[in-house]
């Protein structure tokens, strides 16, 4: 009898613990928003041949996409939040021929680099602010976010921070990045025994020059991955999208066009591609398809995804649902992955 009650105590005591270890259950999701703009070459034939010279007559497409990934508490409070910025640009002369089109890391990678601080009011780069705004973020909801008071200062801030708590650590304008962080709280899924987050992103700049019978287009293609993992490095849920955006102009380097566009996984089948699929599948069903087989994985089994000289995937699971390259989707994956931290 008394071997019995201790089998039973016993019992309970593992049943109790068991309970009281259960895993926390968290919402993990991203976003991003994306700003196009343009301007329009300047006829060089009074500068100078310098080289300085002629890139400052030289007509400009800049992007800039701002992504942001958020782990929210079952109170909607934000535990992790990570925003960082995609800015790149292509330039054109007044004949609507390409200068230059190449891809820039992010601010955040940048560093003391992006050259902030000798501009700004308050002597902090970048990334110095934007860590405060992101520790600002952290216990909020996105409502109380939302009503973050602002002032604009000119036409370019529109969204500066005026709370004593934000007004000595933070001069830039935020309206985007409470824009991404609202994008990633609506995307957020449920997801239990997270241990580690991380984001990362990889960018890709082309150009196209301008002919008489059609413009010129600067493309940028910013890939951004968010991933939770579980104590033993494997994926929980992963997000992957692509912010892709261009701006057009003419033969005299004028701008036609400069728009921001949804990204691929936000314009669904409106993204066009399953009638040119050689398996009759949209972005968007093959993007979800990768992120169901990456379920599971570590970051090694991923990196080890084999691919053939296009970048498309040859793992006989993956050949009826993805036909689209993924080396860049995977080296998102990993910049994700370089940038993991623990989840307290």
């Amino acid at each position: 009898m008394k071997k019995l009650l201790v089998l039973v105590v016993v019992g309970l005591l593992a049943l109790t613990g068991l309970t009281g270890c259960s895993a926390k259950t968290y919402k993990f999701g991203t976003g991003s928003y994306t700003t196009v703009s343009g301007r329009a070459a300047v006829a060089a034939a009074e500068a100078t041949a310098t080289t300085a010279a002629v890139e400052a007559a030289a007509g400009r497409v800049q992007v800039t996409s701002i992504y942001a990934a958020v782990l929210l508490d079952d109170a909607g409070k934000i535990v992790y939040v990570d925003i960082d910025a995609a800015q790149n640009q292509g330039t054109f002369d007044a004949a609507g021929a390409v200068v230059k089109a190449e891809a820039a890391p992010t601010k955040t990678e940048k560093g003391a680099d992006y050259g902030m601080v000798a501009n700004s009011a308050i002597g902090k780069e970048w990334f110095e602010q934007m860590a405060a705004l992101e520790a600002y973020f952290v216990g909020k909801t996105i409502e109380e976010i939302k009503a973050t008071p602002v002032e604009q200062k000119d036409a370019t801030h529109p969204a500066v921070p005026t709370g004593e708590d934000l007004k000595t650590s933070v001069s830039i304008s935020i309206e985007g990045y409470i824009a991404a962080v609202e994008k990633a709280v609506a995307n957020a899924v449920e997801v239990k025994g997270v241990a580690k987050v991380g984001v990362g992103s990889v960018a890709s700049v082309s150009g196209r020059a301008a002919t008489a019978d059609a413009a010129g287009r600067i493309q940028t293609n910013v890939t951004f991955v968010g991933a939770a993992l579980d104590k033993d490095g494997k994926v929980l849920v992963s997000f992957l999208d692509v912010a892709q955006n261009q701006g057009t102009f003419d033969a005299m380097g004028a701008i036609v066009k400069a728009e921001a566009a949804g990204t691929k996984k936000e314009k669904g089948a409106d993204y066009g591609m399953k009638g040119n699929s050689a398996i009759g599948k949209e972005w968007f069903e093959q993007a979800a398809a990768l992120e169901a087989y990456f379920v599971g994985k570590t970051a090694a089994d991923i990196e080890a995804t084999e691919m053939d000289a296009e970048g498309v995937a040859v793992a006989e699971d993956l050949k009826t649902s993805i036909s689209v390259g993924i080396d860049e989707y995977l080296a998102a994956y990993a910049k994700a992955f370089a940038n993991l931290v623990d989840v307290k």
